[in-house]
Formats: structure tokens, C-alpha cells, sequence
């Protein structure tokens, strides 16, 4: 065997240094990605509210505030759409969100955030709600680019008995269903936070804490309703106890990434994913969900519609010693994370399928105007909105068939409906949402219902039974 000069050596370990693996673990950032679901607008400290959120302000008061960080209105949807950099209609993810009995998940095609940072070198870790698919184990977080997965594959859960909607248990250690006691956000806090006490700090990090709260049912340990006994309504009372419970989490994942010396080269990212739920404002007076629990301060309605109450958010990047405080009240979406992110941690973003997210660093690192001028809000089968500048068009195409036009700086809680006096600027947003409809894949959700309507429906009459 011949004998390695010391210029081979050289050579060699040149190009371990040079290796992506290794240029990630010396020069890239962990990276945190926090999501709460159904947080309404005014329900932390930082805001206004009432709700007891200390660690939450002061990421928001060290970290810059995106205040005009637009998500979808549910938050299924919401995670599609950070997970790709692409909006949701274009893989038939507009139509609600995953139930317990779906037996779709975001298409196996589409490349997510997990699986590209996996592939560069980064540990990842799902803590929390996946809520992308799992009536097929090709779908699971596992299969889908995250090394570790600790929480619920499905939706809304009994934050107690860990129990779906469904009544099955859903609590799952990586592929493996697992019986735990405890407060599922007390839980995941502590999930994470073990985590990060054993990770090698040399290796990058990118963990998802996707908690399931405060999303119904309002569920709280008496120590964090105990805080609140001057609230008379008591689902009102769960779930503000709910938030300062998600708050406490977030503080013992900020200390134990302090305790490893990783929190000075960690981005956080926290957002929620769309707005707080009320009660939906309908011809019948029927509701969704029957509680109004959540502030969401002087925006229109919540969760599940297109006003900005359901899918205006404030979205926080938190970074000591590389971002400075500040906001700005420049567009941005859920869309944005995946190509900001990536970049960030030096990961290509050349693929097959076209990107609509763009990159949120400068805005953030610098203060720069965002590069985003629209958002699609969503296209679906039978409405749809877009924001174009400061006009924001609301469409709605069953009969009676109805737009409404507001425009959002002189307007933020959308009371005035302009559409009557701009027929021109309706009709130029209306191109814009037609144009993005056709570029529409089907939706998966109302196309499952087709597929389980089929397979229960009567035989037609007349219709000849199949031979055997």
C-alpha cells in the first residue's frame, strides 16, 4: 500500500473540510421552528392581550416581527405549505385539513423541509402534531425526512388521554403508538428539552415543536387555570390557561438550548398557524367551534375563513447577535420559511417543482423591504383570496355568488366593503385568483369524499349487480 505524502493528507483533509456535512456542522445554524394552532391575534403579552406569555415577549421583543405574516385558514394546511415553499392548492391541500378518517397525505412528489436539511447533514426532529397524512405509513414524519418523531400524527387530540377524534390512541414514540400520563404540552416541552440536552451540539439541528395547543379541546392542569380565576367563562378560562402552559414550554426549551451554549447560533422561528377559532358568522348562527374563546383584536372573524382574523398572524425571528429588534408590517407567508430556511443553512433550492416562497433573510437580518407583493390566501373548488398590494379580494362562488373588496391599510378590520365603487380593481383581482384557479390541483380532500361516498353509496336503481 503506497505511503500518503504529507500533501496527500493535505489534500484529503482539504476536502473534508470542504465536504457538506462539515460545512454545516462548523458554519450553520440550529435551527427552531415553533407553531402553536388557533392562537388569536391578541392572545400573547407582546400584543396587548391578557394572557400571561413572558418567554414568548421576549422572544418577540430580542427578535424581529413580521405583523403581516399571512398563514392558510386551517392549520393543516398551513404546515403543507411551510413544509414546501409552495402553496397548498398546488397539491390539493385547499380543502380543510386531514381528518381522522382521510386516507390522503401530502403527495409523496413533493420535496419538504425535513427530508432537504436530513439530506445536507441535519439532525431533525418533529416534536408534536404532524397533521400531513397517516393512513399510510409512507406518509409518516419518519418516512418523510425526520430522523425523530415524538407526538400526535393527527389532528386535534385530548390533550390528557392523548385520544383522536376517532376515540384511537394517538401518541407515537417514532412509528410505535406509546401510553404516556401526563399534559400533552408538558409533554412535548419535556421531549424537547431531553432532546437537546443529549444532541451533539456539533451537529446541526433543526427541530420542529409543533405543539397541539391551544387548539380545542380547552384543556388545562389546574396550576395554569389557577391563573386565571378572575375569567368567569371556563372554556374561556382552558384555553388562556392552555397558552401560559405552551409560554412555560417554550421558556425550558430556551433555557436548555442556553444550558448547551447552542442558543447563540440558533434561529427561532414561532408563529401560529392560523387564527384563534370563533364562532363562525353564518345565515344559520351556527358555530365553529361553539366556544368564543380567542381575541383576535380588531380582525375580522377567525379560523377557517379568509378575513384577516382567520389567517393574519404574527410571526416572530429570534436570533441573538445576528438579528437585531424590530418589525415591519410588509407581506409575508407561511411559504416564505421553506426557501428562507434553506438558504440559510446552505441547502440548494434547485428542484423539479417550482418554488413560491421567498427569501425572508434580508427583511429580517436587516430590515429590507420584503420581496413579497401578493398573497394567495387560498383557492379552493368554491371560493378564494388574494391580497395584491393593500387591496385584498374575498371571493365567494356559490350562488348567491359574491366578492368583497377591501383595502387593508386604511381598513385592517375590513368593514368596508369596496367592491361596488372599484369595479375595476375587483375585476383586476378577480383575473388574478382565475388565473391561480387553473392552476389547481383537485382537492384531496373532497376527492377522498367522493372515493368513501362511492364505496357506501346504493346501488342505482336499474344498475346491474356486478357477476360474481
Amino acid at each position: 500500500m503506497p505511503q500518503r505524502t504529507p500533501l496527500t493528507w493535505f489534500a484529503l483533509i482539504f476536502c473534508v473540510l470542504l465536504s457538506p456535512a462539515a460545512g454545516i456542522a462548523q458554519d450553520r445554524p440550529h435551527l427552531l421552528y415553533i407553531t402553536v394552532d388557533d392562537l388569536g391575534w391578541r392572545d400573547v403579552g407582546y400584543h396587548g392581550g391578557a394572557v400571561k406569555t413572558p418567554h414568548i415577549d421576549r422572544l418577540a421583543q430580542g427578535g424581529y416581527r413580521l405583523e403581516k405574516f399571512y398563514v392558510q385558514p386551517f392549520s393543516g394546511q398551513t404546515r403543507a405549505a411551510a413544509m414546501t415553499g409552495r402553496y397548498p392548492m398546488r397539491y390539493g391541500f385547499q380543502t380543510l385539513a386531514v381528518q381522522s378518517f382521510s386516507s390522503y397525505g401530502l403527495p409523496l412528489d413533493e420535496r419538504i423541509l425535513p427530508r432537504a436539511l436530513k439530506d445536507a447533514g441535519y439532525r431533525t426532529v418533529l416534536v408534536g402534531k404532524w397533521h400531513l397524512g397517516h393512513a399510510k405509513r409512507e406518509f409518516w414524519p419518519t418516512q418523510r425526512g425526520f430522523d425523530v418523531h415524538y407526538g400526535p400524527l393527527m389532528g386535534e387530540i385530548d390533550h390528557v388521554k392523548k385520544i383522536a377524534r376517532d376515540g384511537s390512541l394517538d401518541w407515537r414514540r417514532n412509528d410505535k403508538p406509546v401510553k404516556e400520563e401526563g399534559y400533552a404540552t408538558a409533554l412535548l416541552g419535556k421531549e424537547a428539552v431531553n432532546f437537546i440536552g443529549k444532541h451533539d451540539s456539533k451537529m446541526p439541528l433543526f427541530m420542529h415543536l409543533s405543539f397541539t395547543a391551544p387548539q380545542a379541546p380547552y384543556q388545562a392542569p389546574k396550576e395554569y387555570l389557577d391563573q386565571y380565576t378572575d375569567v368567569a367563562d371556563p372554556a374561556q378560562r382552558a384555553y388562556r390557561a392552555m397558552i401560559s402552559a405552551v409560554d412555560d414550554q417554550v421558556g425550558k426549551v430556551i433555557q436548555a438550548l442556553e444550558a448547551r451554549a447552542m442558543l447563540s447560533n440558533t434561529l427561532i422561528v414561532f408563529h401560529p398557524n392560523c387564527g384563534g377559532a370563533l364562532k363562525l358568522k353564518n345565515a344559520t348562527g351556527d358555530g365553529d367551534p361553539p366556544f368564543d374563546v380567542a381575541d383576535n383584536g380588531h380582525f375580522k372573524q377567525g379560523r377557517g375563513t379568509f378575513y384577516d382574523g382567520g389567517v393574519r398572524v404574527g410571526a416572530v425571528f429570534h436570533w441573538a447577535g445576528k438579528i437585531e429588534p424590530g418589525s415591519t408590517i410588509d407581506l409575508a407567508h407561511a411559504i416564505d420559511l421553506y426557501p428562507t430556511l434553506l438558504k440559510l443553512a446552505g441547502v440548494s433550492l434547485e428542484q423539479k417543482k417550482a418554488i413560491d416562497g421567498l427569501d425572508l433573510w434580508p427583511v429580517v437580518s436587516t430590515g429590507a423591504p420584503s420581496p413579497r407583493t401578493e398573497v394567495l390566501i387560498n383557492v379552493e373548488d368554491f371560493r378564494g383570496a388574494v391580497i395584491m398590494g393593500q387591496w385584498k379580494l374575498v371571493h365567494y362562488g356559490t350562488l348567491p355568488s359574491r366578492s368583497e373588496l377591501y383595502y387593508l391599510h386604511g381598513d385592517p378590520s375590513e368593514e368596508n366593503d369596496q367592491a361596488a365603487g372599484n369595479p375595476d380593481k375587483v375585476k383586476e383581482l378577480s383575473k388574478r385568483l382565475n388565473d391561480a384557479a387553473w392552476e389547481m390541483a383537485p382537492s384531496q380532500y373532497l376527492q377522498d369524499l367522493l372515493k368513501a361516498r362511492k364505496a357506501t353509496a346504493p346501488m342505482a336503481w336499474g344498475e346491474n349487480p356486478p357477476r360474481p
